[in-house]
């Protein structure tokens, strides 16, 4: 059995300067798809951008719950959006898990208002791209009420999602999430890829029972707007500079491993 790695710039739309690093990334990398966050004020640029410097590039959905203003109106999705209308952070949710480090809070979001935002931030891709996206994902937070919205949507709208428990149907193949369970996730997360990461395979691609598998990055420039909202900055960086790097392509390639997008898992 060959492996086909799915390689995911998460975040696309963010901000200007990261639209410009995915796409480069796009352009010159191992990066496979361009993850879009349709609710942010970037995600117009993003999508002209990639239409065009990259218009056959694979755009999906990074369907975004703490960043920014929703697609929706505030009022119909109460438990997701402070008082000014904005999404709350993530450190403001309840986990699921009492151990979670990063969601550290008292907000719990109901399952019936992540599957109205998630749905009004499909139709707004499709506003902005022309097309609904044949794969949709969660940005930064998961728990049992988003993963019961994303089923529904799933099942309704006929798309791939990358969820826990993955939606099982025969019309497309399973797609294993590399980093799910593996010790090094956070450290690789914060600090940003290394090419060692894949010569000695800290991330487990090789070992990888499965077909087709995916790596979330977050490759790009940093600006103001990152500096001011997100916690991965540097990171942004490295993802960057290690996605363009040809001998990371060319170990791939040695190791018989097929660059895909969303596109390749559909039967």
């Amino acid at each position: 059995m060959s492996k086909k790695l799915i390689v995911s710039a998460d975040d696309f739309g963010f901000s200007e300067a990261y639209n410009y690093g995915a796409v480069k990334g796009y352009q010159e990398g191992i990066i496979t798809v361009l993850s879009l966050m349709s609710n942010m004020e970037a995600a117009p640029h993003g999508v002209n951008l990639a239409k065009r410097e990259v218009p056959s590039a694979n755009l999906v959905l990074h369907t975004n719950f703490v960043h920014g203003r929703p697609v929706s109106k505030p009022e119909i999705i109460q438990s997701l959006v402070d008082k000014n209308g904005q999404f709350y952070r993530s450190f403001q949710w309840r986990g699921d898990d009492p151990s979670d480090q990063k969601c550290i809070g008292d907000i719990v979001v109901t399952a019936e208002d992540c599957y109205k935002e998630t749905v009004a931030q499909i139709e707004r891709f499709r506003e902005l791209t022309g097309h609904y996206p044949n794969h949709f994902e969660g940005h930064s937070v998961i728990n049992k009420n988003i993963s019961a919205a994303f089923h529904q949507v799933a099942m309704e709208y006929d798309i791939h999602c990358m969820t826990e428990p993955e939606v099982e149907t025969k019309k497309w193949h399973p797609v294993h999430e590399i980093m799910i369970g593996n010790p090094l996730f956070l450290e690789i997360l914060n600090r940003g890829l290394s090419p060692e990461d894949f010569y000695e395979d800290r991330l487990g691609i090789l070992d990888s029972p499965y077909e087709y598998n995916i790596i979330h990055l977050h490759p790009g420039y940093v600006d103001a707007y990152i500096l001011d909202h997100s916690s991965l900055t540097i990171a942004r960086c490295k993802d960057l500079q290690t996605a363009c790097d040809p001998a990371v392509r060319q170990w791939l390639k040695d190791h018989e491993i097929e660059l895909v997008d969303f596109s390749s898992i559909y039967k």
